[in-house]
Formats: structure tokens, sequence, C-alpha cells
């Protein structure tokens, strides 16, 4: 009897569970026709066709809440230009209705002033008066002056034979930049001076002119004619060039022109202070052929060289050096060497010339050649100031003799 009771009783509960079910179906969305009316009675508003969700859904689920169109009043683009009616300043102030307007006076100018008139009345006064203040002699000179000058810039307007067909005072910047072209010369640098076309019209003493012609230079190499005028000039220089190309003399030439300008007496005087130049070279079989090179342009002049390096006795070597030279050809290590014994001082030494400088860095001799320039007095140093990198002043300074600036050449092989 307990078991079916229990069993009628469970089913008794389930219907119940179905009958709610259904209710919350029923409840859950009604359904409202367009144009029906809600309320008590037959009296309501007219509501569009929409889905009446029920509270619960509403609670739990959340209803569609319709978002309410924002309205923009200013929908305009603000005018950045003043209309005349904006202006307040016309109201108090007379000077603002009244506008006063530009005399325009002479030649339709600002007061009749004409600047390029001016200028022409200026410039013919000024002429006027150095015509007047000049002799017979000079108004002859500078006629013939004026007369080349024209010349010249007429020639230079219809001349177009090649620069090899051309005097030095003829050749033109065209001119200069073909004549770099066809010798594959390049440059980087301020106010580089123009390149050697040949030995005779570089501006070389005649008494190096003449060693040049004995060691059998007929024609400088490309290198040369580019880096033997900035060697003149007093400074430095970083050549590029392919092995054999010439690069010893390149550098060598300018110091042996500084270095005959000297007084030969104070040359000698003074040869305990050590060399004039050192050239520093990454190997002793290359410091072996500048030697050669070195004493084939230097004897004739009367300029001792000596050559530092290993495989020779270091006694025999400072011996050498005590007796006097002008230059020192040396590698790093053996230069160290004879610097720290004293045998050698570059008190006088003003000239520095790394050949194959790459070479010499890519070998670790950077902190040799760092130890060595220590050695060397900083009297000498070029300020860095626009004044001294002046071309005139750096000649001028080339040519003043023992108070020069010290000058670094640096030789690279081409790659």
């Amino acid at each position: 009897m307990e078991r079916e009771t229990n069993g009628t009783e469970d089913e008794e509960g389930r219907q119940k569970i179905r009958e709610e079910k259904d209710k919350s179906k029923e409840l859950h969305a009604i359904k409202v026709a367009p144009g029906a009316r809600l309320g008590w009675g037959g009296c309501g508003a007219r509501v569009p066709s929409l889905l009446i969700l029920s509270r619960p859904q509403e609670r739990y689920l959340g209803g569609v809440k319709k978002r309410r169109r924002t309205r923009h009043l200013n929908d305009r683009k603000f005018v950045f230009e003043w209309d005349a009616s904006e202006d307040t300043s016309i109201d108090y102030n007379p000077l603002y209705k009244e506008r006063h307007q530009v005399q325009l006076l002479g030649r339709g100018f600002i007061a009749g002033i004409d600047l390029k008139q001016q200028k022409r009345e200026q410039s013919r006064f000024y002429g006027d008066l150095m015509e007047k203040r000049r002799t017979l002699e000079e108004k002859e000179q500078e006629e013939a002056r004026l007369r080349k000058l024209r010349k010249k810039e007429a020639k230079q307007r219809w001349d177009d034979r090649h620069w090899s067909q051309k005097k030095l005072d003829e050749m033109t910047d065209r001119d200069w930049r073909i004549f770099r072209e066809d010798y594959s010369i390049t440059t980087k640098g301020g106010k580089i001076p123009n390149p050697i076309r040949s030995w005779k019209d570089s501006s070389l003493p005649p008494h190096i002119l003449e060693v040049i012609d004995k060691c059998g230079y007929k024609e400088p190499t490309p290198i040369q004619r580019q880096a033997i005028p900035i060697g003149l000039q007093n400074r430095d220089i970083i050549g590029v060039a392919e092995t054999g190309s010439g690069k010893t003399a390149a550098f060598l030439i300018p110091l042996l022109v500084w270095i005959t300008t000297l007084p030969k007496i104070d040359r000698i005087e003074e040869s305990d202070q050590g060399p004039y130049a050192i050239i520093l070279a990454p190997t002793r079989e290359l410091a072996q052929q500048i030697e050669e090179e070195t004493i084939k342009f230097g004897k004739p002049l009367g300029i001792r060289t000596v050559a530092v390096i290993g495989g020779i006795s270091r006694e025999d070597q400072g011996f050498r050096l005590r007796m006097g030279c002008e230059i020192v050809i040396a590698t790093p290590g053996r230069l160290i060497d004879v610097l720290e014994n004293r045998y050698l001082v570059l008190s006088r030494c003003t000239y520095v010339v790394l050949d194959e400088a790459d070479r010499m860095i890519d070998m670790g001799f950077e902190p040799d050649v760092q130890k060595i320039l220590e050695h060397m007095p900083v009297t000498n140093q070029k300020p860095d100031t626009d004044e001294a990198e002046d071309p005139e002043k750096m000649l001028a300074n080339f040519e003043s003799g023992k108070h020069k600036y010290r000058q670094v050449g640096a030789g690279r092989r081409r790659q």
C-alpha cells in the first residue's frame, strides 16, 4: 500500500511541474497584431508590432533597448576667415576707419626709391673716382687686364678644345672635371687644389724637378697628380691607390720640398733633436723598398735617410742616428724600442707618413702607432679652427720653416 501511495504522489508532482512549464510558456511572449489596442474596456493606445517580453525574461535575460538618436545642434564647419563686419576696432579709433595708402612715386616704386638705379649710380660714381685717381701707367695696366679678362671669357665660352690642347691658365672647371675623370681621380674634402697636369705645369722647385727627371719619372701617376698639391698645402691626406702606383713618391716629394727650404746649417746643428719626418711601414721588406726610393730622391739633395728595422744591430742603427738624419724609415716595433732606449728623439718631427696604413692596423700596430705619436711634440699640432684650415694660411705655414704644423699622410691599398 505504501508503494502505491508513493507512486501516485510522484505522478501528481510530475503533473504539477508540467502545468507550471505550460503556464510559463504561455507567459513567455505574447504577439500583438499590428494596429491592435491594449487596455481595459476596449479602450487603449495603438502599439506597433513588437515582442512584449515577460518580466522574468526582462529581469534575467535583458530586453532589447532602443538607442536614442543623438542630435548634433552645431553641425556646421567653423569659418576661420574674418568678415569685415566683425572688426570691432573700427568703432572707437578713427585710424582704422581711414587707412593710409602707400605712396608710389617716381617709377612706381615705394617712396620713389629704385634700388637697382642706386646701385648703378653708386658703381658708376666709384668707377669714375678710381679713374680720376689712377695714374697713366695704372690705367694702361687696368685696360690690359680687362682686355685679357674679356678675351679669356670669350674664348672659354666658345672653346671646345680638349684640356690637353689648352694652357694651364685656360683650364675651366669643366676641363678639370674631365681631367679627373680621365685619370679616375676622386676626392673628398673641401677646397681641394687642382691636380698636376704634368711635372712642368707643377709649382715644384727646379732642383726637385731635376731629381724627378733623373729618377725616370716622366709623367706623374694619378695618386701623385692629386696628392702632391694637397701635400704642398700642408694638409693631412689619406691616399687610396693600387700597390706600385707611386704612393711613396706622392708623400715624399712635398716632404723634400719643405726640407730643402730649411737652412742647411740649422739641419746640421740641430741633428741631435731627431729627424724632420718618419715613415712607418708594416713590414721590414716594405721599409727597405721605401728606403731605396727615399735615398734615390734625397741623396742628390743632401738629405740623409736611416732605416730602423729588425734584423740589423740596434747599436749600429743608434750610431747612424746620432750622426744625424732628416728622414727615418722604420717599422713600429723597432722604432718604439729605439725611442725607449733613448737612441732617438722626435723633438722636431713634423711629418708622419703611414704607408699601407690599413694593413698596419690589421696587423695590430695601432697601439704602437699611438705610442710613437705620443713621443712627438704637441706644440706643432694644427689648431682645430677655420682660420687654420684656410689654404692660404696653410701654404704660408708650410713655407714658414721650422714652425710648421704637424702633417700626416696615410696610404692605403685599393681593394
